[in-house]
């Protein structure tokens, strides 16, 4: 076998019932350049016996028994392992298509400005509507621009579909164990630093939806922890720390991140507001504006949009456009 140019990546915990259509699906890529990693994270099922049947010298399977570590811990041990310069993420209950690593790798070929690649992804299976408004959201988004825009809304990249240059992982430090999403973590990490996601216009992954997947019961994927991580990395901005903010929203989700961002240690300005019984009340200390105000007080803070209800965010972009802010520099979408 060539020297792989891709190494894919796979953590496993006890997943039996769709580790082999899985790796299937890894091994039947189009371009043959690739090996294929898997790391059985304290699995207690067949995972084990499912993986090792497969005999493809692509394909190289590690595992340990002292309890599961997590997606994080398993991620950067195979990382660490990995010979290729590009490294595709994946999960054991997904199916890539077998043209993703060959539509990835020469869209990476062709801008070297791009330090990572995603794709369209179909949902399979979705438990609600709530994934799929979700897979249709983050597959609108198509440039770089787009990804960085629309960070802090919900994580702008799927895991399991990404390619990355292995530089650029290594650089932002890999994957952490944190009590908050280990995926848009990274994601948040490398993008304060510039880095660049593009998309290929290709199906690249059928992402598995299921009542048991990590981001339905796992704590770290709960709703104060996506508020806590969004906070933190609001916080980190340079305009932030030099200006503070004032928030769009003075509802529960404008509060809740308002006392974040405080113990965060950022200046918070104010809120603006269209309920009127919250005008020229204060919230923690700091006053509510109206609409009439919008776009001359507290001017010179960073607005962000805190609005939940349903086409809450267009009508705050629209508004903040009219009045000349710039969405990614002085103006961020949270929700």
């Amino acid at each position: 076998m060539k020297a792989p140019l891709v190494s894919m990546v796979m953590p496993a915990h006890n997943a039996e019932a769709t580790i082999a259509e899985a790796i299937a699906s890894c091994l039947s890529q189009t371009m043959e350049e690739f090996e294929l990693l898997v790391m059985l994270d304290g699995c207690t099922d067949r995972s084990a016996q499912i993986a090792n049947g497969f005999a493809d010298s692509r394909l190289r399977v590690f595992a340990h028994k002292d309890g599961p570590k997590g997606v994080a811990w398993a991620s950067n041990e195979l990382m660490e392992r990995a010979s290729a310069p590009l490294i595709a993420r994946m999960d054991a209950d997904d199916l890539s298509r077998p043209g993703r690593l060959k539509a990835q790798c020469n869209l990476l070929a062709h801008d070297e400005s791009l330090h990572g690649v995603t794709g369209k992804v179909h949902l399979l299976n979705p438990q609600g509507d709530g994934m799929q408004r979700y897979v249709d959201w983050v597959n609108g988004l198509h440039t770089p621009e787009d990804v960085l825009r629309e960070r802090f809304v919900e994580c702008p990249l799927v895991q399991p579909s990404l390619m990355l240059r292995r530089e650029a992982l290594v650089d932002a430090g890999g994957y952490r164990e944190i009590d908050w999403a280990e995926d848009h973590d990274l994601f948040l990490r490398m993008l304060e630093r510039d880095l660049r996601f593009g998309k290929v216009d290709d199906l690249v992954l059928d992402w598995r939806d299921s009542a048991t997947r990590l981001t339905r019961n796992h704590p770290a994927y709960a709703a104060e922890q996506v508020w806590k991580m969004k906070a933190h990395y609001l916080a980190r901005l340079p305009e932030v720390q030099e200006k503070g903010v004032a928030i769009c929203g003075a509802g529960p989700i404008g509060k809740r991140l308002a006392k974040l961002l405080r113990e965060e240690g950022a200046l918070l300005h104010g809120f603006f507001e269209v309920n009127p019984r919250r005008i020229g009340a204060q919230i923690g200390g700091v006053p509510v504006a109206g609409p009439e105000e919008f776009g001359t007080r507290w001017r010179e803070a960073v607005l962000l949009s805190a609005v939940g209800v349903e086409g809450g965010r267009e009508r705050v972009r629209a508004l903040a456009v009219g009045a000349g802010y710039l969405e990614g520099a002085d103006f961020w979408c949270c929700c």
